[in-house]
């Protein structure tokens, strides 16, 4: 045996012994897989987050077989650490109590750092996974059957802390509902017409880094949910079909929809703007796929540059990274603008203002906005092209999939090309679509007489081979479907319970160090935390 595995390695060929080795650790390892989940839930102030977690939660109680399923509400650490940063929050419902919320919260993250309540929740998980060992004498970490659903995240530091430490375990839902229904659901809490507006402006983005950002996090999640009806049944279809996709209960095929964003970020990957990476996909109105773009410089003859294998050096590529050693044309006219209007009002700024004033040129959220200087085609315009050179009428009447909201650019492209609705995922500020051709383009559902812009709605494109794709002989056995009941079901995504108790704990010393938790309550034996700054 000994004589086998010497001439296995220097032929570099498994032996027997390292077949029968990795085969063993793998079973090793297998046996600390757990089902343990952690949900969280991101929405815009006014949708439905609390009755999602309650669904899942009663889904995966009475359906799954989960023994436990313990909601984090992040508003309630927020009340219970208040006094960390000397404030008080109203009991009364309303729209102070919200108000206080809010600043308590980016008090907190001020404070303590920006994702300080996603840390806090952090602790809570693992808070409940030491009474369960202590509970049954326990050694050690037994995976369970349990899920946390945490409601919900606000930030971008928040999702990072939580992805790096529950990585495969975490799923990130994004729900929503369109702005009206959210609209009613803060107005049927003793809210005015003035105060609801104002509370929705302050929700999606502040300005505060550490503040509430949901407008720039929500476009993360990893799961969509529209609540349109509001009613229970829509609610249990779309929180049943998300629970049995992760689970792997049923056989369940992407919608069209999904299949066509999934098109339009593949799209994305070509581009090499040194902005940001935008993909679209045009579909007729039966929503057949046909064609896709993305934002990048036109060639000579037709089309986009793209890397080519006969041109490995670039010589050809004349793209904006392969010139004058890589650079932004749009940026530097705009810088070019800035000092060109700085030269024309010098003579009527004093010259101790004028540093001051060519700052507030260069800072001025209009200049900075402006894309009129860029050498790259939006997604949009080249997928439009591209469909019209396949397609001819079929782009009338059809759906645009586009990763990120239109710009006021493409909207009048959108417009004149005959399409009826857009799907987006990341919002951008700096489209005035609306604002520019209001007669022709809205953002409500009910406007079926003007081109919708519409959220996104379904498995994002991140996750999409990770949900729809599975492995060969997964699906019969013997000629017959594998059926798996609900309640010996598995993530698909499988994980170690390993080295998750070691991840929370660096995240409970971060507590520790910041004094919102004491050293007893911290003390597990996982680590030996640093004195308490």
């Amino acid at each position: 045996m000994a004589t086998a595995a010497k001439k296995a390695v220097k032929e570099k060929q498994p032996s027997v012994v390292d077949l029968f080795s990795s085969q063993r650790a793998a079973t090793t390892i297998s046996k600390t897989h757990t089902t343990e989940l952690v949900i969280a839930l991101c929405g815009p102030i006014g949708s439905p987050l609390h009755e999602v977690a309650s669904a899942i939660e009663d889904m995966l109680v009475g359906q799954f077989d989960y023994e436990q399923c313990t909601k984090i509400r992040l508003s309630v650490l927020i009340a219970e650490y208040a006094a960390k940063v000397k404030k008080e929050i109203p009991t009364k419902p309303g729209f102070e109590k919200i108000q206080a919320q809010i600043d308590v919260g980016n008090d907190l993250r001020e404070t303590y750092g920006a994702s300080v309540l996603a840390e806090l929740a952090v602790n809570s998980i693992r808070l409940d996974r030491e009474k369960h060992k202590e509970s049954t004498g326990g050694t050690s970490y037994a995976p369970r059957r349990v899920c946390h659903i945490i409601d919900s995240i606000k930030n971008q530091e928040e999702l990072d802390l939580l992805r790096m430490v529950y990585r495969e375990m975490l799923y990130v839902v994004g729900v929503f509902s369109p702005l009206d229904q959210r609209e009613e659901n803060l107005k049927r809490k003793g809210l005015d017409p003035a105060q609801v507006y104002q509370l929705i402006d302050r929700d999606s983005g502040e300005e505060a880094k550490t503040g509430q950002t949901v407008r720039d996090t929500f476009p993360q999640c990893d799961f969509f949910l529209r609540m349109d009806s509001g009613t229970d049944s829509q609610l249990k279809r779309r929180v049943e079909r998300f629970l049995n996709l992760i689970l792997g209960t049923k056989i369940i095929t992407p919608t069209l929809n999904e299949s066509a964003m999934y098109a339009a970020a593949s799209a994305a990957a070509n581009s090499a703007c040194l902005s940001r990476q935008v993909g679209a996909a045009v579909t007729t109105s039966d929503g057949e796929v046909i064609s896709t773009g993305w934002n990048d410089v036109p060639r000579m003859n037709g089309g986009l540059y793209v890397y080519s294998p006969q041109d490995p050096a670039g010589e050809a590529d004349k793209r904006c990274w392969n010139r004058e050693g890589g650079k932004c044309f749009n940026d530097e006219e705009k810088v070019l603008f800035a000092d060109q209007l700085m030269e024309a009002l010098n003579k009527f700024i004093p010259t101790e203002k004028a540093t001051e004033a060519r700052s507030a040129i260069a800072s001025f959220n209009k200049l900075r906005g402006l894309i009129e200087f860029s050498r790259s085609i939006h997604a949009e315009m080249h997928a439009i092209l591209n469909a019209g050179k396949v397609a001819g009428s079929k782009i009338v009447g059809g759906k645009l999939f586009v990763t990120t909201y239109p710009c006021h650019s493409c909207a009048r492209h959108i417009v004149a090309a005959g399409i009826s609705e857009v799907y987006y995922i990341e919002p951008y500020r700096k489209s005035l679509a609306i604002k520019l051709h209001g007669d022709a383009i809205s953002e409500r559902e009910t406007d079926v007489e003007k081109v919708r812009l519409l959220p996104f709605d379904g498995v994002a494109p991140g996750r999409y081979l990770d949900l729809f794709k599975v492995r060969p002989d997964t699906r019969k056995k013997n000629g017959l479907m594998i059926k798996v009941a609900p309640k010996e079901a598995m993530p698909r995504l499988e994980k170690s319970m390993q080295a998750f108790p070691e991840l929370e704990g660096l995240v409970v010393e971060s507590l520790v160090r910041h004094k919102l938790i004491n050293l007893e309550e911290a003390s597990d034996g996982q680590y030996d935390p640093a004195p308490a700054a």
